[in-house]
C-alpha cells in the first residue's frame, strides 16, 4: 500500500508528523562511497520520502552546461554566459569542467519535472514535498529554474503562519522549494519569496540568539546535522554507526530538554545516515536497517520524544490540540529521518513512528490529568477519569 501522509488527516502539521528525507537524493551512481541512492526523485517519493537533500552545481564547458546534482567537489569554476532553455533568458554561471571529487547526479530540470509529476498524480495530488537546497552555486539560476518548471506547484506561503504549523492541507499538491541562508549573499530573497522561494535555517538548543528559534521566519527552522566524519577512514562501520547514534543522541536530547518554549515548533532532523570517504556506503547503511539497527534508530527516536514530554511536564507547560476528542501534547522530537538509499520499507518503518508518537503522547497527557486532578488548560478543568 502506497505510503500517504495526507490521510493522517489534514489538520495535522508538519511538526506533528514523521517522515523520511532522502539524504544525497540526487546520488544514484558513482563508487560505492559516493552514491546514495537508487531510486531517481519520482521513484524516491513513490515509496515514501518527502523531503528531499539537493546539492546542485553547474557542469560543462563554454558549449554548453547542465545544472546536476553532485556528491563530493568539482573542479575549479570558471564564469561563463550561457542561455537558459528554462527561464528563456543569459545568466552568467560558475561551471565546473568537471568532478574534481566524488560524483555528479541527477540533472536539476529532471528532479524538478518528477517532483511536479508526483504532486499532479490523481492518487498523490495530495501530497506534498520539500526540497532542500544547500551547498550550490549559481543561486539565481536555480531559484529561477525552480519557479519556471514548477509552476503552480511550488508552494507559495501566502500567510504570517511558521513554517512547522503548516498543515498537510495547506501545502496539498504542492513542492516546497527552501534554500540555506548562505544562498542570500547572492540571491535577493526578499524578490523571489512571493515567488515560492523560501529559506531554512539550522537552530540549535540554548545556544543564544543567533540559533534560536524566530517566530515568524520565513522558511523551514530546524534542528538536526550529518552524521560521521567523513575522514575518518580508520573507523570501523561499527564505529562509524557508535559516532553518529551519540551524536545524534545529544542533538535530539539538547533541543527536547531546551528551555525555549517554542522549540516543539522546530522541526527534528535526525540522521540515520553514515557516510565516509573510502568504504561502501551501502554496506553500513545495510547495518543501520538491519534488526539491530532498526531498534536503535527507534530506541534514539523514542528517547528524544519522552524526554521532550517529561520536560514539558516538568515546566508545565502543556499544548494540546483537540481532533476528535483526543488529547495531544506539543513535543520536540525528531519529524524528519534522513536516510541513504531509500526504500518502500526503511519509509513505512518511518511512517509507523506516527502512530507510536500519538499513543505516547496521548498516554503522557492521561497520566498527567489523574495526577493532577485540578489541572487546567485554556479556562476548561480536566481531572480523573483519564482523557483519551
Amino acid at each position: 500500500m502506497e505510503i500517504n501522509y495526507y490521510r493522517l488527516g489534514p489538520h495535522r502539521r508538519l511538526h506533528e508528523i514523521i517522515f523520511a528525507g532522502s539524504h544525497d537524493a540526487s546520488i544514484t551512481s558513482g563508487k560505492s562511497h559516493v552514491q546514495t541512492q537508487d531510486l531517481d526523485i519520482y521513484g524516491q517519493a513513490k515509496v515514501g520520502v518527502r523531503l528531499f537533500d539537493l546539492r546542485i552545481l553547474a557542469l560543462g564547458d563554454k558549449h554548453g552546461a547542465s545544472l546536476l546534482g553532485y556528491h563530493g567537489k568539482g573542479e575549479k569554476a570558471k564564469k561563463l554566459h550561457l542561455h537558459s532553455d528554462h527561464t528563456g533568458r543569459n545568466h552568467d554561471v560558475s561551471v565546473s569542467p568537471g568532478m574534481k571529487m566524488g560524483s555528479a547526479g541527477l540533472k536539476l530540470s529532471n528532479m524538478l519535472n518528477q517532483a511536479k509529476r508526483f504532486v499532479s498524480e490523481p492518487d498523490t495530488r495530495n501530497e506534498f514535498l520539500i526540497l532542500k537546497f544547500d551547498k550550490c552555486k549559481n543561486w539565481q539560476l536555480i531559484a529561477e529554474t525552480c519557479i519556471s518548471i514548477l509552476g503552480d506547484k511550488i508552494y507559495i506561503k501566502n500567510n504570517e503562519k511558521e513554517f512547522g504549523k503548516l498543515t498537510l492541507g495547506e501545502i496539498a499538491g504542492k513542492v516546497i522549494c527552501v534554500f540555506s541562508e548562505a544562498a542570500f549573499a547572492e540571491l535577493n530573497i526578499a524578490s523571489f519569496y512571493p515567488k515560492g522561494i523560501l529559506s531554512f535555517r539550522s537552530v540549535k538548543a540554548n545556544s543564544g540568539e543567533g540559533s534560536a528559534y524566530k517566530a515568524n521566519y520565513p522558511g523551514m527552522q530546524y534542528c538536526g546535522k550529518g552524521g560521521t566524519r567523513w575522514w575518518a577512514a580508520w573507523k570501523t562501520n561499527q564505529g562509524k554507526l557508535k559516532e553518529n547514534y551519540s551524536k545524534q543522541e545529544k542533538m535530539m536530547l539538547d533541543m527536547a530538554c531546551a528551555n525555549d518554549i517554542n522549540s516543539p515548533n522546530v522541526l527534528g532532523m535526525m540522521y540515520w545516515t553514515a557516510t565516509g570517504s573510502t568504504s561502501s556506503i551501502r554496506t553500513r547503511d545495510e547495518h543501520l536497517w538491519s534488526q539491530t539497527g532498526v531498534f536503535k534508530m527507534h530506541e534514539l527516536w523514542r528517547n528524544g520524544l519522552e524526554q521532550s514530554i517529561g520536560h514539558q511536564l516538568q515546566q508545565e507547560r502543556i499544548k494540546y490540540l483537540t481532533r476528535g476528542g483526543v488529547m495531544r501534547m506539543k513535543a520536540f522530537f525528531p519529524n524528519i529521518i534522513m536516510i541513504d538509499f531509500a526504500s518502500y520499507d526503511k519509509c513505512k518503518t518511518i511512517y509507523g513512528l506516527n502512530a507510536v508518537k500519538d499513543n505516547l503522547l496521548a498516554a503522557a497527557f492521561n497520566k498527567y490529568v489523574e495526577n493532577n486532578t485540578d489541572f487546567t488548560v485554556q479556562g476548561k478543568k480536566f481531572g480523573s477519569p483519564a482523557l483519551g
